[in-house]
């Protein structure tokens, strides 16, 4: 089985000559598969370009702004955020135990005043966010809030403990 390779091209009888249109054949096929493979890389190029128009179009669309919130700002947030939770703790401490419901209407009027200064306050604070006036009327808004719901409770407890001592000593 072994054979040299160079003794096959010495035999020309085995070599046969093409047809005459031999080459005008093998063009033709030729132009049809770069035809045939051009059509199916035109709808992927279409379909890539489809998909990178929507990315960036959605991209565009759903891009929110940032906001450069100054410190101070951040600050005067955090704050609220901790007066505001310490208040409505106090708050519900203060429903508890408090018995009479004209006590807690009162109050509750009191701390609506209140608040709706604290809204008028915070409107002034997003116009001019750097009057410090403003700030210190703020977070003095929320202390005093604070402070009426401690003082109440605190009230409310000594008139408990009064009341239990005169239980005792009846």
């Amino acid at each position: 089985m072994k054979q040299d390779i160079r003794d096959l091209f010495k035999v020309d009888e085995d070599l046969k000559t093409p047809p005459e249109n031999h080459r005008s054949e093998f063009l033709d096929k030729l132009k049809t598969q770069n035809k045939s493979k051009k059509r199916g890389y035109t709808w992927l190029k279409i379909v890539a370009v489809a998909i990178v128009a929507l990315t960036v179009g959605f991209s565009i669309f759903y891009e929110k702004p940032i906001e450069n919130v100054s410190p101070m700002i951040a600050q005067v947030e955090a704050l609220e955020a901790e007066y505001l939770k310490e208040i409505n703790a106090e708050w519900k401490n203060f429903i508890a135990i408090a018995d009479d419901e004209m006590l807690v209407d009162r109050f509750k009027k009191k701390l609506g005043e209140l608040d709706n200064d604290y809204k008028i306050l915070s409107k002034q604070f997003k116009s001019d966010a750097n009057n410090i006036q403003v700030v210190e009327a703020l977070v003095e808004n929320l202390q005093t809030r604070l402070q009426i719901l401690k003082d109440i409770q605190e009230h409310i407890n000594i008139l408990n403990q009064k009341n239990e001592q005169n239980e005792k000593s009846i």
